[in-house]
């Protein structure tokens, strides 16, 4: 997506879409890590005007409201940290942080405080992030470019140094792939936010899977960076474009929580996933209770590629780090699995302790080149 010149611009389904998603993740967020901590922060690189021209709500107004919400229930304290480098647009932002404030009580606003900068996000906000004493406690960075190779390598390590930090990168492959092979300073860019020059085998890729090898080259570049569980949501504007949001976490339970954010969000923003272990490539419909037959189909390869099959429990932890899914969606899953006869259990009854084998041989997959889509 190019920059936008405006102060303030109109809001694509993506953008809608990111910011549900966002919503969804926080309002778990803040709760879990308030009952444990006596502060928590969020922070933005790219946070804009914190308004869209019909009147949306930009992110750091989305965060703002949650986290008020939250204190409600907590005596604790939060803190909002917001970088942006066009002085227009900081001055909007400000406007509509004071107007966010006003919506909510003093005791919550006292606890709740908004630190608005103007500057490159880098190294500015890792600076501030510092001196705050911010990267010593549980902290999101939100990272929503717009999607070039814009994001250094060097704070995402710094940032990943830290436990209890997560982050969230708008990440889009177009520029590298379609630009970079022969432009010197294109490649240091890519160099620069991988780093590594190891992405640049892009260029011997086919140009079908230029897209989703540069995807898993950033979700390695994140776990190298200390973030050791990565979930991508994948994004298709009308003309086709891809756009990756990549969320890096060192936490399990951060990876469920955003699991379960992800089912959640409403699919009239156009949002498409699609599990990368999934041989077929299935597009999966935005529910709640999604199909799950991608799941079967990576569920039966594990099990089949131990000798002794897998425990419930095992499935359960390959779904989480491992897939798009749910843990919580496996028992069934193998219920149905058995009663189909396509795995056998001992015993009978599932739980997690239950051991899985393959009990037929494995299904014939889709010929070559036929798409299967819910689309």
């Amino acid at each position: 997506m190019a920059v936008p010149k405006e102060t303030v611009w109109d809001r694509d389904p993506h953008t809608a879409a990111k910011h549900d998603l966002l919503e969804q993740y926080l309002e778990a967020w803040a709760p879990i890590l308030l009952s444990r901590h006596d502060v928590i922060t969020y922070a933005e690189g790219f946070a804009g005007s914190g308004i869209y021209k019909q009147g949306e709500p930009g992110s750091p107004v989305i965060a703002y409201d949650v986290f008020a919400d939250a204190l409600l229930r907590s005596p604790k304290r939060m803190r909002l940290v917001l970088m942006e480098e066009d002085p227009r647009r900081v001055a909007e932002l400000e406007r509509q942080m004071t107007l966010a404030r006003a919506k909510h009580s003093v005791d919550v606003t006292g606890r709740l405080t908004v630190d608005v900068r103007h500057g490159e996000f880098h190294p500015a906000l890792l600076q501030r992030l510092r001196s705050l004493g911010s990267l010593d406690h549980p902290l999101f960075v939100l990272l929503d470019s717009f999607g070039g190779p814009d994001i250094p390598y060097s704070l995402l390590q710094e940032l990943g140094s830290c436990r209890s930090t997560e982050v969230m990168v708008t990440f889009a492959p177009n520029f590298l792939a379609r630009f970079a092979e022969k432009h010197d300073g294109h490649r240091q860019l890519g160099d620069d936010a991988f780093g590594s020059p190891h992405w640049q085998a892009v260029f011997q890729q086919p140009s079908t899977q230029k897209f989703a090898f540069l995807r898993e080259q950033y979700r390695d570049t994140l776990r190298r960076a200390g973030f050791l569980h990565t979930l991508y949501f994948e994004m298709v504007d009308e003309g086709n474009r891809k756009l990756y949001l990549i969320f890096g976490t060192a936490h399990e339970k951060g990876l469920a929580k955003m699991k379960t954010a992800m089912w959640k969000v409403d699919p009239s923003y156009g949002v498409r996933y699609r599990d990368p272990r999934d041989v077929q490539q299935q597009e999966l419909a935005l529910e709640f209770e999604p199909n799950t037959a991608p799941l079967q189909r990576i569920l039966r390869t594990f099990v089949a590629d131990s000798p002794d099959g897998r425990t419930v429990e095992e499935l359960q932890k390959y779904t989480l780090l491992e897939t798009v899914y749910r843990p919580e969606q496996v028992i069934r899953l193998i219920r149905q699995m058995r009663d189909e006869g396509v795995v056998k259990t001992e015993p009978h009854a599932v739980n997690a302790k239950t051991r899985v084998t393959i009990s037929t041989p494995p299904p014939k997959s889709n010929p070559a080149g036929e798409q299967v889509s819910l689309w």
